[in-house]
């Protein structure tokens, strides 16, 4: 019988702090309650101003971000057509310098046989004059 009164004093015991535990959460719950009441307006319209803050902020960012990738898209627009007609220039001055060397090439041939030609007078004249100037001695 000893078992039986210690184990009905010990579970009067427990159920007794139960009901201390709740009535002090029942407390504490209250006094929290009581504390959102009065603070709880105030903190939940300051996270209601900063999340139209942070609204404002991110609308502004993506205003931004679209005037950048506008200007980027712009500029690679840009770049890429002063690159084509960059490119139809430069084919078009390889055009006008391959006529100017073969131009000078054939003038080169022209003047190499004009000396040729030239060469050969001189030396004709040269021979002429030679057996001329004999055959009067």
């Amino acid at each position: 019988m000893q078992w039986e009164a210690l184990t009905a004093i010990s579970v009067a015991m427990l159920a007794l702090m139960s009901l201390v535990l709740v009535a002090l959460a029942a407390v504490w719950l209250g006094r929290v309650r009581r504390l959102l009441d009065r603070d709880g307006q105030p903190l939940l319209q300051a996270a209601r101003a900063v999340a139209e803050d942070a609204g404002k902020i991110v609308g502004q960012l993506r205003g931004e971000v679209e005037q950048i990738v506008a200007t980027s898209r712009d500029v690679r627009l840009r770049v890429s057509g002063a690159a084509g007609s960059l490119d139809e220039r430069a084919r078009d001055l390889e055009a006008v310098l391959d006529i100017l060397q073969d131009e000078v090439e054939e003038t080169a041939l022209d003047v190499a046989v004009a000396l040729r030609a030239t060469r050969r007078g001189t030396s004709v004249i040269r021979a002429v004059k030679r057996a001329f100037l004999r055959g009067r001695r």
